[in-house]
């Protein structure tokens, strides 16, 4: 490894959507503050689509309008042990 490369953190993607149970209605689009999840309005055919991950404001909105619960929220390790606040992960304040 030269010492000019950099190691890249993977996204964490905190908005998984269960594709066998996810009825395609895209209210998790509609709902979405920080509009991250995309779907064709009219394409009853394609997923949601996470477009910005690492910008999700955990508020769970897209999780609890889901009418199938295919959406489960997965915070990061250290959100989970309380290490930090979403502020301080996120590094901003969300208006």
């Amino acid at each position: 490894m030269s010492a000019d490369s950099k190691t890249v953190k993977p996204v964490h993607n905190p908005i998984q959507i269960d594709a066998e149970t996810c009825v395609k209605c895209n209210l998790c689009d509609w709902i979405c503050p920080g509009d991250l999840i995309y779907k064709e309005e009219d394409n009853r055919e394609t997923l949601p689509v996470v477009e910005y991950p690492d910008e999700c404001w955990y508020c769970g909105l897209c999780q609890s309008i889901c009418p199938v619960d295919a959406i489960t929220i997965v915070f990061p390790d250290e959100m989970i042990r309380c290490k930090t606040n979403v502020v301080d992960l996120l590094g901003k304040v969300v208006e």
